[in-house]
């Protein structure tokens, strides 16, 4: 019920319009009849409402009614997914505002193929956890065709309610990286493997990598992975990650 709710809301929020298929499409149209969707639905829609890119663009979400919108930002998509994923777990909306409204990001740039990007990620995530309400996002370049396929996978994951399994299966994976074996990764979380074929058969992301190897440039990124906290480059050591929110949080502070 609730992956029909988030491909919905997901896909109108991020990507405007999908082609999907017509079984998908009468499954979803007799499961929006339920009465907590229309909730989630909802308060989802008004927490992201009016929310700027936290790419710190100064634009507004993925596929905003307001413009200028940050379209195919890999971080906007993850600000709606992180929302709908705390609703559906039961999180309240005041909550979910309030982890929002941290002045710190965390970015990890690294593609799902590099052979180290599992350990900085948990390092970032694990710093992140206890330092409370600072959120981790992966942004990932596409540098080779192997990386663009699990790219694909990714956010196909997360336009049918899979999105952080997905993402943490592949940071875990260590290869192959082909398509069989791609596919077979999601079945095994229970994800329809022809619905995924069709979706990554037809999802763009060229947008997508086009902003995250922008945003490296800019940051002056040179090697993968690299960790940047609100934009500035900063050593993938748990020192250096804490002094710079540390930093942050002391800037930010009254």
């Amino acid at each position: 019920m609730r992956s029909c709710l988030r491909f919905l809301l997901t896909a109108a929020l991020i990507f405007g319009t999908l082609v999907i298929s017509q079984s998908f499409n009468q499954e979803c149209e007799a499961e929006s009849a339920r009465i907590d969707q229309e909730e989630i639905v909802k308060m989802a829609e008004e927490i992201l409402a009016g929310r700027h890119c936290p790419c710190q663009c100064g634009r507004y979400l993925p596929g905003s009614s307001l413009s200028p919108a940050c379209f195919g930002c890999s971080v906007g998509k993850a600000e709606i997914t992180y929302v709908l994923e705390s609703l559906e777990a039961g999180k309240k909306p005041t909550e979910i505002i309030m982890d929002l409204s941290s002045p710190v990001i965390i970015d990890v740039f690294a593609d799902y193929t590099n052979e180290n990007i599992s350990k900085v990620w948990k390092l970032a995530k694990r710093v992140s956890s206890e330092l409370h309400k600072i959120r981790v996002v992966l942004r990932t370049p596409g540098l080779t065709a192997e990386a663009r396929r699990a790219i694909k996978l990714a956010e196909c994951a997360r336009l049918i309610g899979h999105c952080s399994v997905i993402q943490e299966a592949l940071i875990n994976h260590q290869g192959p990286w082909d398509w069989d074996t791609l596919i077979n990764l999601t079945e095994h979380y229970g994800m329809d493997p022809e619905r995924i074929r069709a979706c990554v058969d037809g999802i763009d992301i060229d947008a997508q990598i086009t902003k995250d190897q922008q945003h490296a440039e800019e940051r002056g990124i040179r090697t993968y992975p690299t960790i940047t906290i609100n934009r500035q480059i900063t050593a993938n050591s748990e020192q250096a990650i804490r002094k710079a929110i540390q930093k942050v949080l002391l800037e930010q502070s009254i």
